[in-house]
C-alpha cells in the first residue's frame, strides 16, 4: 500500500453518467441525511475523520492558513513543514518531532462533543467502523471499542524501534517525551518512535485489510473535519457503493477534485445524487445531526460523563507522575549522598592512618621517664617542703621539655620493693 502523500488531483467526469438519474437524498442538506437515518435506511455507517474534529479540544489542524500546525512549525527550522513527519528526516534529526510530540501527547486533551458521536452510533448498533487520520487517540478515550476503530496513520498507542522493530514500553517512551528527551531502544540503542505513519512509510496492515471489506458494506458515509488532501485516505470516499449517500461536515467543501469524489453542486452530473454538506465546525454539525435524529440529549450526557471521567483520570495521572517524580528525586539524592560519603571516606583514610600513628607515638613517648628525671633523682638529697614544690615544678617542666623535644629513654626502676610489698 502506498504511503500517505498530499495530492492535488484534477477532477474527471464520471464514466457511469447516463440520461436517467437517481436521487438518493431528497437534497444536499444534513436534514435529508437525518431523515435517512430516522427511517432506518442507514445501518452500516462509516465515519471518516480528520484533524478538524479535534480543534475544539485545543489541537491545531494541519493546513488552516495562519492557524494550522504546519504554519506553526517555523520555530523548528525545518526544510519544509511536512519534514516533521518525514521518516528520512526523522532518522537524521528526530529532535523536531519529539519537541512537537510533547505538545501532541495524549493525556493533555479531552475528546470533543463530535468524538462522542462514535460511541453513540456504536451503542445504537449503527457504526460499522470509524476511520481516522488523527494520531491523538481521542477516539479511544471516548470508550469506543478498539475493534470499531481504524487509525489509518497510526497513533501514540504503541512505540517501536525503527532499526530492529522491537516494541518498546510505552511508559518509557512517554517519560522521555515529557522530559524533552529522545528515547532509544533498550535492545539495539536505535531510535524509537511511536507507531505513527510518517511520510515514506507503509500504512498499517489493518487499514488496508478492513477497508477492502468495510466500504463495500457501507450504506452511509459521514466525513468529518478533513480537507481530504492526503492519499490514500482521501480515496476512501470513492470506494463506497454508487448508491451510498455521503455527508461532509467541514468548514469548507473538500474532496470535489477527484474522480468519483464529492459533487455538492451537481457539477459532474453523476447518475446518482447522493452528496450532502454542512459548512461549519464539526461540533455544530454533529449537534445539528444529533438533534434531527432525536439524540442530542443522549449525546450531551455522554459528553459530560466522559469529561468527568477524564478529569478523574487526569488527576490520578498527575498524582502518579508526581509520586514517581518524588521517588526518582529521592533516589537521586540518596545516590548523591552515598557517593559523597564514599568520596569522603576515601579521602579520610590516609589522614586517619597518620593520626593513629601519631597518637600511638605520642602515647609511647609520654609514658617514658625522661633522662633528666633520673639524673635529678640520683643527685637530690631529701628535700624540704618548699624544696618539694620546687622539685615537682622542675620535674613537670623537665617532662614537658623532654616531651616537646621527643627526647626519650627507657624507663628504669628507681625503687626497691620491701619485704612486705606484694605485686598488685
Amino acid at each position: 500500500m502506498a504511503a500517505p502523500r498530499v495530492v492535488n488531483a484534477r477532477a474527471t467526469r464520471s464514466k457511469g453518467e447516463s440520461a436517467t438519474r437517481t436521487r438518493i437524498l431528497k437534497d444536499g442538506t444534513i436534514e435529508s441525511v437525518a431523515e435517512l437515518i430516522n427511517n432506518g435506511s442507514a445501518k452500516n455507517i462509516i465515519v471518516m475523520s480528520g484533524a478538524g474534529i479535534s480543534t475544539a479540544a485545543g489541537i491545531k489542524d494541519f493546513r488552516s492558513p495562519g492557524t494550522g500546525l504546519y504554519d506553526d512549525l517555523e520555530r523548528f527550522n525545518l526544510p519544509y513543514p511536512e519534514a516533521v513527519f518525514d521518516i528520512s528526516f526523522f532518522k537524521d534529526n528526530p529532535d523536531p518531532f519529539y519537541r512537537l510530540a510533547k505538545e501532541l501527547l495524549p493525556g493533555r486533551y479531552r475528546p470533543t462533543f463530535t468524538h462522542y458521536l462514535l460511541p453513540l452510533l456504536a451503542k445504537k448498533d449503527l457504526l460499522l467502523r470509524s476511520y481516522t487520520q488523527n494520531i491523538d487517540m481521542l477516539e479511544r478515550l471516548t470508550g469506543l471499542d478498539e475493534d470499531l476503530l481504524v487509525e489509518a496513520h497510526g497513533s501514540f498507542a504503541t512505540s517501536e524501534c525503527i532499526q530492529c522493530n522491537e516494541l518498546c514500553d510505552n511508559s518509557y517512551v512517554r517519560k522521555h517525551i515529557l522530559k524533552g528527551e529522545i528515547p532509544h531502544c533498550m535492545e539495539c540503542k536505535g531510535l524509537v518512535k511511536p507507531t505513527i505513519t510518517f511520510f515514506g512509510e507503509q500504512l498499517p496492515d489493518r487499514f488496508g485489510t478492513l477497508a477492502q471489506v468495510d466500504f463495500k458494506k457501507c450504506d452511509l458515509l459521514i466525513v468529518l473535519g478533513t480537507s481530504l488532501q492526503v492519499e490514500p485516505f482521501n480515496r476512501l470516499i470513492t470506494r463506497v457503493p454508487a448508491s451510498c449517500p455521503r455527508l461532509l461536515i467541514n468548514r469548507e467543501k473538500a474532496g470535489e477534485d477527484m474522480h468519483l469524489g464529492f459533487d455538492f453542486d451537481d457539477k459532474w452530473k453523476y447518475p446518482v445524487l447522493r452528496d450532502a454538506v454542512f459548512l461549519g465546525n464539526c461540533d455544530e454539525g454533529v449537534r445539528q445531526l444529533a438533534k434531527l435524529c432525536g439524540w442530542e440529549g443522549e449525546l450531551q450526557a455522554m459528553f459530560e460523563a466522559g469529561n468527568i471521567e477524564m478529569a478523574l483520570a487526569e488527576e490520578l495521572e498527575a498524582l502518579t507522575l508526581a509520586k514517581e517524580a518524588e521517588e526518582e528525586q529521592k533516589e537521586i539524592e540518596e545516590r548523591a549522598k552515598a557517593e559523597q560519603e564514599s568520596d569522603k571516606g576515601e579521602k579520610e583514610k590516609p589522614h586517619v592512618k597518620e593520626h593513629t600513628e601519631n597518637v600511638l607515638k605520642d602515647t609511647h613517648e609520654n609514658h617514658q621517664v625522661p633522662k633528666n628525671l633520673e639524673e635529678s633523682k640520683s643527685n637530690t638529697k631529701k628535700p624540704s617542703s618548699s624544696d618539694d614544690v620546687d622539685a615537682i615544678s622542675d620535674l613537670l617542666q623537665a617532662t614537658e621539655i623532654s616531651s616537646s623535644k621527643k627526647d626519650s629513654a627507657p624507663a628504669k626502676d628507681t625503687t626497691k620493693a620491701g619485704k612486705d610489698d606484694k605485686p598488685s
